[in-house]
């Protein structure tokens, strides 16, 4: 078992040795508007953290992915755990997430900014591709349930409500953990490619936009560090959310 002081040893190496050689590459290059240097961007990032625009772009982005996951969490728990213990929604349910999986995202964005505004067109994009992770995970969780509990239940004439609350839920949450998982660092990614190309009056993905257009490739990569940041913070929420969850 390799001890959690050398796992972080390994991860700060790894990390040190990327801006090491980013580093290098930018020197080598010596052209900022094609790679600039990473102390160039952590400057321009300490920039944008200290003007009202970019944090307000920053907390609107995190308030609809918030506010996307938050839908999509409520729906697949809903419609997974129905879809869990009723086949034949389940059979119903099958080819809608198929094709929701198999839909190219490009695509899906294109076609939600002809159909509704930019902040809606956001919220629908992440939807659609967000989802379907959930919903397997949830349908997965009923699927594993334990059998013989789920007959000594009904057996016992347990209410439903009781059920849920202290079998079922409980059963679903390492199922649910690693879901929401991978369906918050997606959410992220998608809802800052749909603003790219949405433009809603504030986000990430407007001011990458800003920056592509001002050939700022600072800012892009300021941008994109920024981006990396709050995903990883989500993670390491997320990460002490598994601890508890086996607990």
């Amino acid at each position: 078992m390799i001890s959690t002081t050398a796992k972080r040893y390994w991860i700060s190496a790894s990390a040190l040795a990327f801006l090491a050689i980013w580093a290098a590459v930018s020197l080598l290059v010596d052209r900022e508007i094609i790679l600039p240097t990473p102390w160039a961007t952590l400057l321009y990032i300490g920039r944008l953290l200290a003007e009202p625009a970019a944090l307000g772009a920053i907390g609107a982005t995190m308030l609809r992915v918030l506010l996307s996951f938050s839908i999509n969490i409520t729906a697949s728990l809903v419609l997974g755990t129905a879809a869990g213990f009723v086949p034949k929604l389940a059979w119903t349910m099958d080819p809608v997430i198929r094709v929701m999986k198999s839909v190219p995202t490009m695509g899906v964005i294109l076609l939600s900014l002809i159909w509704f505004n930019s902040e809606t067109a956001v919220l629908f994009v992440c939807t659609l591709i967000v989802f379907p992770v959930l919903y397997s995970a949830v349908t997965e969780g009923i699927v594993n349930l334990d059998k013989g509990l789920m007959e000594m239940h009904r057996v016992f004439r347990i209410p439903p409500g009781r059920t849920l609350r202290r079998f079922v839920l409980p059963s679903l949450t390492p199922f649910l953990v690693a879901g929401v998982t991978s369906g918050l660092g997606l959410s992220m990614k998608v809802i800052v490619a749909a603003e790219v190309l949405s433009q809603p009056g504030r986000g990430i993905g407007t001011m990458f936009q800003v920056e592509r257009v001002s050939l700022n490739t600072v800012g892009v990569f300021a941008w994109s560090v920024i981006v990396i940041l709050l995903t990883a913070l989500v993670d390491s929420l997320l990460h002490v959310l598994r601890r508890r969850s086996r607990k």
